[in-house]
């Protein structure tokens, strides 16, 4: 990379409606904060962008946002003042010098990738030092996307709009001209990078790897439960409380403060974020996050779950498949029915590149929300 050259500058777009996630999110508005076991998007993208730039600046109209980049190093806030993705790019290019031949690299806040995607995108521009776009080929498609039609020799984009591949929410592009066809000429960003690509060569970075669209607690629940598959071992804060009769069986992550009660179990991955609180003979089991502050009550089952923060499960619940938003409240002996994605998938699309052959659809139990005692939620439910 020409890192220090002052011609290499990160953006990340973290505005916008925060669509059904609203439902995990409570007031928040921006799904950049939405949480994972490595902390925020907001966090894992900047930190990954910066082992490629010196500065990432993040735009959003959401002041929580810039509240997270304050404490990044390297992090440069800009308040999202005009509307859709063609207003937050030409705001972030307030904090971007008109002089020189610089390129830009912009990466939607809403998705969720590994680190590793950002640094297979960087290798072709440091290669070529021109026009790169990241695609991948999701399972199923919802029909907001960019779809990309490439050369598989040229690798290069040779269709817009059309093509079995869509643009996976990350590009570098010359700053001053995308900056002339949408600041300037109004153009969207649709018909900015077509009329790019009619121009010159943009290149196609192609990502078969983990990949989800952050659209609906659904995709939230699928990507959290990608980022669980990455814990190993167990680790136990100096300052979490475990009573000798718990069982935990790796991997598990119990963070500072934490409470785990005598005979709960905790078979992972599992992931205790701080000042969690799980009763006594509770069993939490394959890829559940509980975030801080969270209470998990005695004898209550919860299984690939997202219990957010704040959220209190009753006594003798029985929790599956299903996302209890932030500071919500489950009455004891509230049960969620589940059933295979493959039977809702008419009603939810999760747009990701994993398999969904092995997913579950609980219920959503909304932010705030509360359920009464013996409540049975029916799979793909939304309780408000």
């Amino acid at each position: 990379m020409r890192r220090g050259a002052g011609l290499m500058i990160g953006v990340v777009l973290a505005g916008g409606s925060p669509k059904l996630l609203r439902l995990v999110l409570g007031d928040a508005t921006s799904r950049s904060l939405l949480k994972f076991p490595k902390g925020t998007l907001l966090e894992t993208h900047v930190k990954s962008m910066l082992k490629h730039f010196d500065r990432v600046i993040v735009v959003s109209d959401d002041p929580r946002v810039g509240s997270v980049c304050s404490t990044l190093p390297g992090c440069m806030f800009v308040e999202q003042r005009s509307p859709g993705i063609e207003g937050a790019i030409c705001d972030s290019f307030s904090a971007i010098s008109a002089s020189g031949e610089k390129i830009v690299t912009i990466l939607y806040g809403d998705i969720y990738a590994p680190s590793n995607m950002i640094d297979s995108h960087m290798n072709i521009v440091a290669r070529y030092y021109e026009p790169v776009m990241t695609v991948t080929r999701p399972v199923m498609l919802r029909g907001s996307f960019l779809q990309v039609d490439i050369d598989p020799i040229e690798m290069s984009i040779i269709g817009m709009g059309r093509g079995q591949l869509v643009f996976a929410g990350l590009m570098t592009v010359n700053v001053n001209e995308l900056r002339s066809l949408i600041c300037q000429q109004d153009m969207s960003l649709h018909d900015a990078l077509t009329h790019i690509a009619k121009r010159q060569r943009i290149h196609a970075n192609m990502w078969l790897g983990e990949w989800v669209d952050l659209d609906t607690p659904w995709d939230y629940l699928l990507a959290v439960r990608l980022a669980l598959s990455s814990l190993k071992g167990v680790y136990v804060s100096d300052h979490a409380t475990i009573k000798d009769t718990a069982i935990i069986e790796p991997p598990v992550f119990i963070d500072d403060d934490a409470f785990i009660d005598h005979y709960a179990v905790l078979k992972g991955p599992v992931f205790i974020a701080r000042g969690a609180r799980i009763g006594a003979h509770s069993f939490l089991r394959n890829n559940v996050a509980v975030y801080e502050g969270a209470l998990v009550g005695a004898y209550s089952e919860v299984k690939r779950s997202i219990i957010y923060d704040r959220a209190r499960i009753g006594s003798h619940s029985y929790i599956a498949d299903s996302v209890v938003g932030k500071e919500a409240h489950v009455a004891p002996y509230t049960v969620t029915e589940n059933v295979p994605y493959t039977g809702v998938a008419g009603e939810i699309v999760v747009t990701s590149t994993h398999p969904l052959e092995g997913l579950k659809v609980g219920a959503i139990i909304a932010a705030n929300s509360r359920t009464t005692p013996h409540s049975v939620l029916k799979p793909a439910s939304i309780h408000r």
